[in-house]
């Protein structure tokens, strides 16, 4: 995408799906105190005029659901840039997969119906080719694929877990600690991942309306450590000015096992610990940085971020 085009598209509205979301609910005030106008679909559009924000001046909240082609194609009219930030997370009898599929395939019609400019969405880490790679990362890579064999140029990042107050990842390893000071854990505290400040996703997410080398192109996000989910636990446990967690690894534990562990033991439920305990087994390391030179931030460290999310 060239400069003037790249202008032309951010005098439109930029279209934010997942706005009740977690990510999305903090990426829509980003932009609107960037200047941006923004339009936000939901199903529920009560859900987001209720936010402080909900009122703002330059925000527009239309009804849309991303399973219903029509009203996602009317949804997008008139503007710029979409911003694609839905994902399922029901592992009730795998459904989530066929919803992922026919959500993104609605997307794709609504940019190209639309003449969007340009779609960013945000995945998941993990190697595609990985054995282990789990239902939910399986989904979001064809949803990758799904997107970018589109006519409109698509931005993809990918970042493992985030670290924030109201992330799920987060939410389930803070009640872990919180409530285990020993814990009987899978091998999968043993994996190697790079987390990432909520605060740095929207760094990035934002960062790339106004870098147009980013069109098109697939990146890792990840904050500037790498570290094992023991590490993390033990983080977490000296930010929260806990001991340090007694953590016995067995290797019968499985993802299901793991969820159900989960789900006993924090308000979580098993269809959101399932897909969470389920991607834990494979690395989630960022494989290149280019996207540090094209959208440059200052990166938040492990515990700079913990802490934040904690002050929370």
């Amino acid at each position: 995408m060239n400069a003037s085009l790249m202008t032309t598209a951010l005098t439109k509205p930029v279209l934010v799906t997942g706005g009740t979301g977690y990510v999305g609910g903090r990426l829509i005030p980003r932009l609107l105190s960037s200047g941006h106008r923004v339009r936000a679909m939901a199903r529920s559009p009560q859900r987001l005029s209720c936010r402080p924000w909900g009122r703002h001046e330059r925000l527009e909240i239309v009804p849309g659901d991303a399973l219903d082609r029509d009203s996602f194609v009317r949804a997008a009219q008139g503007c710029g840039v979409a911003y694609y930030l839905i994902h399922s997370m029901n592992a009730h009898k795998g459904r989530f997969a066929d919803a992922d599929r026919t959500a993104a395939e609605n997307m794709v019609a609504a940019a190209r119906e639309n003449q969007l400019s340009r779609i960013v969405y945000l995945g998941g880490l993990g190697d595609q080719n990985h054995e282990a790679l789990s239902r939910h990362l399986k989904s979001r890579h064809e949803v990758e694929r799904i997107l970018s064999g589109g006519q409109v140029p698509v931005t993809i990042l990918r970042a493992a877990m985030i670290l924030g107050s109201g992330s799920a990842s987060f939410e389930m390893l803070r009640y872990l600690v919180d409530r285990l000071p020993l814990m009987i854990t899978p091998r999968w505290v043993k994996t190697p991942c790079q987390p990432i400040s909520i605060g740095n996703v929207l760094d990035y997410l934002e960062g790339c309306l106004t870098a147009p080398a980013t069109a098109g192109e697939t990146f890792d996000i990840g904050g500037p450590d790498v570290l094992t989910y023991r590490g993390l636990i033990q983080i977490y446990a000296r930010e929260a000015g806990l001991r340090r967690r007694m953590i016995i690894p067995v290797p019968v534990l499985t993802p299901w096992l793991s969820a159900k562990w989960v789900h006993l033991v924090t308000p979580i439920p098993s269809s959101i610990a399932q897909p969470l305990a389920e991607g834990l087994s494979i690395p989630v390391v960022c494989q290149d940085n280019r996207i540090r030179e094209l959208v440059p931030i200052r990166l938040t460290d492990t515990r700079q971020a913990i802490g934040r999310a904690l002050d929370r």
